[in-house]
């Protein structure tokens, strides 16, 4: 017992400090168009980035990037373009933030649970709570515009 507990210390340290994480998963389901309200826009290496809501547009949901990274002010900076890049990779016209006022969330959970989970864990182990706290997770939308 004594060498994993070693090893599992090790695994959760490298999650906790480990760099940024962008990973796309498909979405599927049986209706996949959405109608958007509006939102606001900026344009990222060329490509819509909606926040606030979503484009006022039919369009198709191809998936979820989700994002992990430390949340200075440097990992920050390249978020969008990173997600952007991804989004690209997977052939999307668009990324949707998803925040609260997208209706979206509701299509695909928050995943708040995970993040509660990873304080717990830490603190089980005595290391600085105030480590996830420094993490910033965050979830896009990969749309493809219907028209």
């Amino acid at each position: 017992m004594g060498h994993h507990s070693s090893f599992l210390l090790v695994g959760l340290f490298l999650v906790i400090t480990g760099c940024a994480t962008t990973e796309f998963k498909p979405f599927e389901a049986r209706v996949n168009v959405f109608e958007g309200n509006g939102g606001t826009k900026t344009t990222v290496a060329g490509m819509d980035v909606w926040d606030n809501g979503d484009p006022p547009r039919k369009f198709a949901l191809l998936g979820i990037i989700e994002d992990e990274r430390p949340g200075g002010p440097i990992p920050m900076s390249s978020l969008k373009s990173d997600v952007v890049q991804k989004a690209k990779e997977v052939g999307g016209d668009a990324v949707i933030q998803l925040n609260s006022n997208s209706q979206l969330v509701g299509v695909y959970s928050s995943g708040s649970a995970t993040a509660n989970s990873y304080g717990r864990t830490t603190t089980a182990y005595g290391s600085s709570t105030a480590v996830p706290m420094r993490r910033n997770y965050s979830k896009f939308a990969v749309i493809k515009y219907l028209e």
